[in-house]
């Protein structure tokens, strides 16, 4: 399992302190994750897509726009559009992701939701791909829907089942090379 993966999971599982339980803060949890693996400080992270990043001081669309701004950390990035409830779709993701991918869904501005699970507010949404966790493909989020397993308390912090995600639109890899 990668190192972001090791740490998105024990953050859900609430082994580690400092990670933001309120919800809406998805983009927040994955960097914090991200900058925690490679013993940086997220802000590292964020100034390195803010100057492209339109988003709104509210945070609405702001996991879209960094989703279009990623190609600026120098990862790998795959465009995709498949729904992981439908099982076909959700095998061809599978040979795709690996543990500690981001997984980004969003729409288009103007266009309507692709899946009920696609981000309704359109603000788009991240998480972090965790690997199999007893069996099931799961993945790390900060989250406000009403899906996947929280630890020890209720929060925004869940390990849901890739089935249970939204439409994934596209994955980013931190390539092995890469340094903050």
């Amino acid at each position: 399992m990668s190192k972001v993966a090791e740490i998105a999971l024990a953050a859900v599982r609430r082994e580690l302190p400092g990670f933001v339980t309120s919800a809406g803060w998805c983009v927040a949890f994955a960097f914090e994750a991200i900058a925690r693996a490679y013993q940086t400080n997220r802000w590292i992270l964020y100034s390195r897509v803010l100057d492209s990043v339109q988003a709104d001081l509210d945070r609405s669309r702001w996991a879209t726009d960094v989703e279009l701004a990623i190609d600026r950390l120098d990862w790998d990035v795959s465009a995709a559009d498949l729904d992981p409830a439908i099982a076909s779709e959700r095998a061809a993701l599978l040979r795709i992701i690996k543990p500690g991918d981001l997984l980004f869904s969003s729409t288009k501005f103007d266009e309507p939701p692709r899946s009920r699970r696609t981000a309704p507010d359109r603000e788009g949404h991240i998480g972090i791909y965790v690997g199999e966790v007893e069996g099931v493909p799961s993945v790390a989020e900060n989250t406000r829907a009403d899906r996947g397993r929280w630890f020890v308390r209720k929060t925004a912090l869940r390990l849901t089942p890739l089935f249970q995600w939204d439409t994934v639109t596209t994955v980013g890899r931190i390539p092995g090379r890469w340094r903050p």
